[in-house]
């Protein structure tokens, strides 16, 4: 959570997110567009896992530059085989 002084008044700052389009989720070729954390953004990394809604995904291949953001993933079935895999919490509202 950030915080801003403005004439001695502390002040919350809104989280920032970005509209990014994922495929593979559900196995589905199409994309879903998700709200990404603005923050987050240094932390997406090939091959780091996320969770959303109850499955784990790994992430393949990404851009986040230019007008179209795009995250191509992969679900992993039994992401206990990979403990060394870093997860990381990437999505603005998670569910």
């Amino acid at each position: 959570m950030e915080f801003e002084e403005i004439r001695g008044l502390i002040i919350k700052k809104p989280e920032v997110v970005m509209p990014v389009k994922f495929y593979g989720l559900f196995g589905q070729s199409h994309g879903l567009e998700l709200e990404l954390k603005k923050q987050i953004k240094r932390s997406i990394k090939e091959e780091v896992f996320f969770d959303y809604k109850e499955r784990c995904y790994e992430i393949q291949s990404f851009s986040l530059k230019g007008s179209r953001h795009y995250i191509n993933v992969r679900q992993i079935p039994n992401p206990g085989l990979y403990p060394s895999n870093k997860r990381v919490e990437i999505l603005a509202l998670a569910s």
